[in-house]
């Protein structure tokens, strides 16, 4: 019995440790995943995906699909299961990796620590369990070289148009797939170019190899639908290569950089390098590396080629070290710490038989030789344990962050058919919890990016009877207006952002303008004045700290009348005429500006006014007047 068990597991074990490659950093990414939103560009994310708007370029056409299908999953909250995402793929990436390095490595034990020692990693587990792009491009990049593998040991066209296929999935989610993968491309080619002799081949692999990148058409088809600004042919070039539809690069620049800056950043990525493995696991892959070339030349040297790339063209783009960059060469590198572990294990148990010699092998030589063996698979085993004790307490997310905490608490708290304006880093977190937690509140979130956004607007809710929050910007708008904190503050740490939640009672700076003036019509070349009056409505004095005043083209500045309140000449900046200063306006009182203007062209002006107070525009309706030639 006991040899038919053995015999069945010898005879399935590629499928027990093809299971436990998915299985158990799944486990781990679902004990320390994040259950909520932690701020930052994935709320942003999160708030795209939930109405598949587009995301930035380059689009990510199938990362917002397949999330906004997680979204469906009956399983936890939205939030739960947007970040769910990147555990299924970060352990699906681990298993094709652990796939594509058997393929060469031919010792399942070896391929599997090998996977484990990425999975566990700081770069890859930090991204495996929270909602990125990343988990879904490391599965597309180990996909690839799990078809590549395969296509080296069976060189059919089937499994040639796999590969192409595969290489168009690639390129559907992070830009610097764009750099990198023409060296897994160079692999397939050299290692039997007399396919490609094939027109027919071509054709059908240039086919595989669109199909997946048809996905880019959901840009176009969101931006006709309102989602997008994809609208020309142009745009959607643009866009699918990582910039905006203007043609600027997202969220980097090349050409711009200079050698020593490049070397900095270059640095900065050999320390990570450092920091991820330490010198034992690099000296492991640099002999890995050159066992590799010696077994594999070509592959070796085309993975080679990938790390290069990897190193030069981020630095090209970015002018700092970003760790999820760091992820294409490892998964190179978890081939490489393959091959040394193979070495290693091949090497010491190579030391043992030749100790032996030819001399008959007695039961103790067959104890030692399994003594050692079991000592080397636990020295194996022990490298990625380390790396799951090492990090799991400093990568364990499952814990509310306090930022979530806080809007959770926030508008739990607010009354339904409320306003609340928002002007904080983390208000993509609350347009979150409100939309998605709390929509049923129907409480109007107005964040600081609307026009919306102004004390006019403010006192005008109050004024119609509507409940009015406000969470930032605290010291102008307590300035303004009388308001009591309602539940507790909140730090997040990351932007050092204190979080306080208010209510408004009633207006301290209740300040009116209006204008004044005897026509709505001039003629052309004539003079003609507007008063502007500046009323306080409040029984205490208000500060103002700036006036300004637009012109349109047809109307020209004369001069401010010195017999307002306001009479001294006017800075000018970017066309807009400005009154910059200390002006106190007593409680229940009023000031004036007298400006004298000039009509210099006909046709219909609009003339605008605002003052600001506390940070905070307060504009004056909009002049409106007819000049006749």
């Amino acid at each position: 019995m006991a040899k038919k068990v053995k015999s069945f597991i010898l005879s399935k074990k590629i499928y027990i440790y093809s299971i436990v490659s998915f299985v158990l950093p799944f486990i781990i990414y679902i004990l320390t995943l994040e259950r909520k939103l932690l701020g930052g560009d994935t709320s942003w994310f999160a708030l795209q995906i939930m109405e598949m708007s587009l995301m930035v370029p380059t689009g990510y056409p199938i990362f917002s699909i397949l999330e906004k299908l997680f979204t469906f999953l009956p399983v936890g909250d939205i939030a739960y299961r947007l970040n769910l995402f990147s555990a299924v793929f970060g352990a699906l990436t681990v298993l094709f990796l652990f796939l594509a390095i058997n393929r060469l490595v031919k010792k399942e034990y070896i391929s599997f620590i090998s996977s484990m020692i990425f999975a566990f990693s700081v770069p890859f587990w930090s991204v495996a369990n929270r909602l990125e792009f990343d988990t879904l491009h490391t599965f597309f990049i180990t996909l690839l070289f799990f078809s590549a593998t395969l296509y080296s040991e069976k060189k059919t066209r089937n499994y040639l148009y796999f590969f192409f296929f595969c290489l168009g999935l690639s390129l559907t989610n992070h830009p610097l797939a764009f750099f990198l993968v023409p060296a897994i491309v160079l692999y397939v080619i050299i290692i039997n170019p007399d396919i490609f002799k094939s027109a027919k081949t071509i054709f059908i692999s240039l086919l595989y190899f669109i199909l997946p990148l048809l996905s880019y058409l959901y840009l176009p088809i969101r931006s006709l639908q309102g989602y997008g600004d994809v609208t020309s042919p142009l745009k959607f070039f643009y866009y699918i290569t990582g910039r905006n539809v203007t043609g600027e690069l997202h969220g980097g620049s090349f050409g711009d950089k200079n050698i020593s800056l490049i070397l900095k950043v270059i640095k900065n990525y050999l320390s990570m390098f450092y920091e991820t493995y330490g010198i034992l696991l690099l000296i492991i892959a640099l002999t890995g590396f050159i066992v590799l070339l010696r077994r594999n030349k070509k592959f070796g040297l085309c993975t080679f080629l990938l790390v290069i790339l990897n190193l030069i063209v981020p630095p090209l783009y970015a002018d700092h070290a970003l760790q999820n960059y760091l992820l294409n060469s490892m998964i190179v590198f978890a081939f490489y710490i393959a091959f040394g572990l193979l070495f290693i294990f091949d090497g010491l148990i190579f030391l043992f038989n030749k100790s032996i010699g030819n001399r008959e092998i007695l039961k103790a030589d067959r104890f030692l030789k399994n003594f050692l063996i079991v000592t080397i698979m636990l020295f194996f085993a022990f490298l990625p344990a380390c790396l799951i004790l090492t990090n799991y307490e400093a990568l364990d997310l499952s814990e509310t962050p306090d930022v979530y905490k806080f809007w959770d608490e926030a508008f739990r708290n607010m009354e339904s058919n409320s306003k609340v304006y928002v002007l904080a880093k983390s208000t993509s977190v609350g347009m979150f919890v409100n939309e998605y937690v709390y929509g049923d509140k129907n409480i109007e979130y107005i964040s600081h990016k609307v026009p919306e956004y102004t004390i006019e607007n403010m006192i005008k809710d109050l004024e119609n009877g509507y409940t009015v929050y406000f969470v930032g910007n605290s010291d102008a708008l307590l300035s303004i207006f009388k308001a009591e904190q309602i539940g507790r503050t909140h730090c997040w740490a990351r932007y050092n952002e204190v979080l306080k939640l208010y209510k408004i009672i009633e207006p301290v700076a209740n300040l009116e303008v209006n204008y004044l003036t005897d026509s709505f019509t001039r003629e052309f070349g004539e003079k003609f004045t507007v008063e502007y009056v500046i009323r306080n409505k409040n029984k205490e004095s208000v500060k103002i700290d700036s006036f300004e005043l637009e012109l349109p083209e047809n109307i020209e500045f004369v001069e401010a009348k010195p017999d307002g309140y306001i009479n001294q000449k006017p800075g000018l900046s970017r066309g807009i005429y400005m009154w910059v200063g200390s002006y106190i306006i007593e409680g229940e009182s009023e000031i004036n500006l007298i400006v004298e203007l000039r009509s210099i062209a006909p046709g219909k002006a609009t003339i605008e006014f605002r003052l600001t107070t506390g940070g905070f525009y307060i504009n004056c309706e909009d002049l409106e007047i007819e000049i006749k030639d």
